[in-house]
């Protein structure tokens, strides 16, 4: 089969596409590299340089695809709204027009920023209230996207992994050398880490299956007990510098992954195997 990965030489994106070229399919990945990677890429996949605020471009990747993961995102939670919006919302609209137009299933990444940030654990019924423009931008797309009849959105929580590049990711790349890791905030704020193998075995679901669901582990882990873990991996002792946190985070983050298990689907990896792989990936060895 034929699919398009928009975003697919960034993080997530490029871990999913190794995995549909792996089962078999015809692969087109539309990026502009502006944080992707272009050695990220798959080189079984066809590459289009382009971007998903440029229809035609969009158009042009997207030709006799059947499924269209659309990832291409700007997923800072301090970018601006012009910046947000014209990404993730007007790139996401000409995405979500062009597989109308071409009768392709739409598999979506939305972002646990769309909830409010209080009532734990996050479920897919809550009232969404996003504090961040990220988060706005987000939910704005998805409510786009629902006005059609056959999507599947997936609301990632906070993934990490080989290439990627969040807190997860920052930390394990610093403590090991022994580097300073700043913490905006006392550290007690919360998120609930996924690694990318399981996000990328949730996205394959939604070529057979429609709705809204959470890819989370259902677990709530503090940036002060993240630390810890990578500290009784490497056995470095982390030297920890705390700044003010940054306007927009979220405090807490934890999942209700209990509408997407009925798929069949749960996390496999846990926190220690996930940091253990992205270490590894790294190339640190176990002392």
């Amino acid at each position: 089969m034929k699919v398009l990965v928009t975003g697919g030489c960034g993080f997530i994106g490029s871990h999913l596409v190794d995995r549909l070229t792996l089962i078999g399919h015809d692969v087109v990945v539309l990026d502009n590299l502006s944080t992707g990677k272009k050695e990220n890429l798959n080189k079984a996949a066809k590459f289009i340089n382009g971007d998903v605020r440029n229809q035609p471009d969009v158009n042009k990747a997207a030709k006799d695809c059947k499924v269209i993961f659309h990832l291409a995102a700007i997923t800072d939670v301090q970018a601006g709204e012009d910046a947000a919006f014209q990404t993730n919302f007007i790139g996401s609209a000409n995405v979500f027009k062009c597989a109308e137009k071409n009768k392709a299933k739409t598999v979506f990444t939305s972002s646990a920023a769309v909830y409010a940030d209080g009532k734990l654990p996050c479920s897919e019924d809550d009232a969404c209230k996003p504090v961040s423009q990220y988060g706005k931008s987000k939910l704005k797309a998805e409510n786009l996207l629902k006005k059609q009849s056959d999507y599947f959105i997936l609301r990632l929580f906070n993934v990490y992994g080989p290439r990627g590049y969040g807190v997860a990711n920052r930390f394990c790349g610093k403590i090991p050398e022994y580097k300073d890791i700043t913490i905006f905030g006392n550290g007690l704020q919360t998120r609930d880490f996924v690694f990318v193998n399981d996000v990328v075995d949730a996205l394959l679901l939604g070529a057979g299956n429609n709705g809204i669901y959470n890819a989370g582990t259902g677990k709530e882990t503090s940036l002060l007990q993240l630390v810890d873990i990578i500290h009784n991996i490497s056995k470095a002792k982390p030297s920890v510098k705390f700044l003010p946190e940054k306007k927009g985070e979220i405090k807490r983050s934890k999942a209700d992954i209990s509408k997407i298990k009925k798929l069949g689907w749960k996390p496999k990896f846990s926190l220690e195997e996930g940091v253990l792989s992205v270490l590894n990936s790294s190339g640190f060895l176990p002392r």
